[in-house]
């Protein structure tokens, strides 16, 4: 069977036509060359019917049921029982129906675009619920603005990337609301707890500062990895769980980190069954058959829009209730899901990157405090405590006329997603000891060149330290040409270092400053200049922070690949090992863009994202 199958499935559209075509094909007699086609069609089939389905539900509730049953009346809105109706037909629970009723009424009718789009199968459900989730109730203006620039590359995007572009463009387009909004889920910030249907039980925490989250979480992360490379046999997800409920109950209270990582380890010595070795049969017993190899991908491939469902029944509206950015607890991990004495995944190991991250040291303008760096707390021997108010480093990329002030335009910390300019500046703020890169883009937002700086701006640090941490300051050149002009004064020094090393990279042209081809590991240079240029994991739909991930050779170091910026992008853990392991060939045609090829031959262009917006003209270089 084939005679052209791939092009009759993609060449139909999803509706009536299509669903006979698949209801009379036998996919498993489709060859191995057309099952994806296959598998996209469903796909879109199964948007159309979803998009009928909800069309059903936005119908039902604006029927009037006074009118009786043989007339069509509708009301001009639904009333306050209306999901009632679809609830009891539908056999849901009153806060599923609810929450189904809004999701419904809200898409076909606030935003009837997009439900479009869901009838011809080009947005399925998922995308179209985070349409909902974050343009319900904005103002009519700034939906369409937002609707013209991501609903026709929506189907090309993962939900965490598309979520990701919402965000930051209606940050863009209309800061004020956007700090207003954050402010009020601010003030609203709480934790909750709630028992599992297995027993367990889960605490969480919402409304939170991103900054202070990401350093919470990396600090978690931070002695997590410690633990494990200390020799402690658990899994690095359940050592950041013990860690956290330690933090919060007391029992790590007044502790150094070498206490905590003791105690942990005195621990797992003394339980009878370690954690990691949980009996194959009785997991299979609780949960049921698993996918093959989902143990090995849980651990490694959390990231944005991957997260596991949640066992509540949130409100449909609520940002922060569906498919959560999580690639953030799965930090810059690379040991995540195996046990110490496990080989290497493959021929490319990990990079080691905390030793370039932190050898840059902050040299601040003249006037710049530089006696901020409180005094350690005496310890046991051997030991070192965390000195008072500092936080966790973490990695903040913004650009830098946004945290002089110049405009507000949002920054992002990787993994998490876009933030406003205020939290930007506070983040960037608290990273004050930590390593500053900066990046200068092209017209389409792309690097020209890189680097670090010593210099800090005038303004003094926040009372809380952050030991460690990455800022990006990103500025397209044109930019630059305008701020060396006239500088903001407190920025004057920061901004005159960035623009006399770019001259120089200008004046001193080279394809490759930091190769080192016979080397086997990238030097820190080539590392940061590959991080800075590429922003994620190269591989599909994958939103792993260059940070956070390996550096991998795209023809292999072992045969005979160079060490250079054009045979090198980050790969996280999962995807090293879906090139090494899985069958996958990676290609880098030009430097930054790769050609992924599955073992079924599909071909997956990638490219990292622009560092910056794209500019509407051209420079005048």
């Amino acid at each position: 069977m084939d005679g052209g199958l791939g092009e009759r499935l993609a060449g139909t559209p999803a509706g009536p036509a299509l669903g006979a075509l698949l209801a009379s094909i036998d996919v498993t007699a489709v060859p191995n060359g057309s099952v994806i086609d296959y598998l996209q069609a469903s796909a879109r089939q199964r948007a159309h019917t979803d998009g009928v389905y909800l069309g059903a539900v936005a119908s039902t509730l604006e029927r009037d049921a006074s009118a009786g049953p043989d007339s069509v009346a509708c009301l001009a809105e639904p009333d306050r029982y209306a999901a009632d109706e679809v609830r009891a037909a539908l056999v849901m629970t009153r806060r599923q129906g609810w929450n189904e009723s809004e999701f419904a009424y809200l898409l076909c009718r606030g935003l009837p675009v997009v439900h479009a789009e869901m009838l011809v199968g080009r947005v399925d459900r998922d995308r179209a619920l985070v349409f909902v989730q974050h343009l319900a109730g904005l103002p009519a203006e700034l939906v369409a603005k937002v609707l013209d620039a991501v609903l026709v590359a929506a189907p090309g995007l993962t939900t965490g990337q598309l979520r990701a572009r919402i965000l930051k463009l209606i940050i863009t387009a209309d800061p004020d609301h956007a700090q207003d909004a954050y402010e009020r889920a601010l003030a609203e910030r709480a934790v909750v707890g709630y028992l599992n249907p297995d027993g367990t039980a889960v605490i969480s925490a919402s409304g939170l500062p991103p900054d202070e989250a990401a350093a919470a979480t990396e600090r978690i992360a931070g002695l997590a990895r410690a633990a494990k490379r200390a020799g402690h046999p658990g899994r690095v997800d359940q050592l950041r769980a013990d860690i956290y409920l330690r933090l919060l109950d007391g029992r790590f209270h007044h502790l150094t980190r070498a206490e905590m990582i003791a105690a942990l380890l005195a621990e797992a010595t003394q339980t009878q069954t370690p954690p990691a070795e949980v009996s194959t049969d009785a997991a299979v017993a609780t949960e049921g058959p698993r996918f093959p190899g989902a143990d090995s991908v849980r651990s490694d491939s959390t990231e944005p829009g991957n997260a596991k469902p949640s066992t509540t029944e949130p409100s449909t509206t609520k940002a922060n209730n569906a498919e959560p950015d999580r690639g953030h607890t799965d930090s810059a991990d690379p040991t995540s899901a195996e046990p110490t004495s496990a080989k290497p995944v493959s021929a490319e190991p990990a990079s080691a990157e905390p030793i370039c991250a932190g050898s840059d040291h902050a040299e601040p303008d003249q006037g710049s405090p530089r006696d901020h760096q409180p005094a350690p707390i005496p310890g046991p021997a051997g030991s070192e405590r965390e000195p008072v108010g500092s936080v966790t480093g973490i990695e903040v990329r913004a650009r830098l006329d946004s945290l002089a002030g110049v405009n507000e335009l949002p920054g992002e910390l990787p993994g998490w997603g876009p933030i406003p300019a205020q939290a930007a500046r506070r983040a960037a703020a608290r990273q004050h000891r930590g390593q500053w890169r900066w990046a200068v883009t092209d017209h389409e937002g792309y690097l020209l060149a890189e680097g670090l700086t010593r210099r800090r701006p005038t303004t003094g640090p926040p009372g809380h330290h952050a030991e460690g941490g990455i800022v990006e300051l990103a500025i397209p050149a044109t930019v630059l040409a305008r701020l060396t002009k006239d500088p903001p004064p407190a920025w004057a020094g920061v901004i005159g270092d960035i623009a006399t090393q770019y001259q120089h990279t200008r004046t001193t042209p080279s394809t490759d400053p930091n190769a080192q081809p016979g080397r086997r590991l990238p030097g820190c240079g080539l590392r940061r200049y590959v991080q800075i240029r590429d922003r994620t994991c190269t591989a599909p739909g994958c939103r792993r922070p260059a940070t956070q991930s390996e550096q991998d050779h795209t023809h292999d170091h072992q045969h005979g690949g160079p060490t250079t910026h054009t045979n090198l992008g980050p790969g996280c853990k999962h995807d090293h090992r879906l090139k090494h392991e899985g069958g996958w060939t990676v290609t880098q045609p030009q430097p930054g863009r790769f050609i992924w090829i599955s073992p079924l031959g599909r071909r997956y262009h990638t490219r990292g994202e622009p560092i910056t917006d794209p500019e509407p003209e051209a420079p005048p270089f």
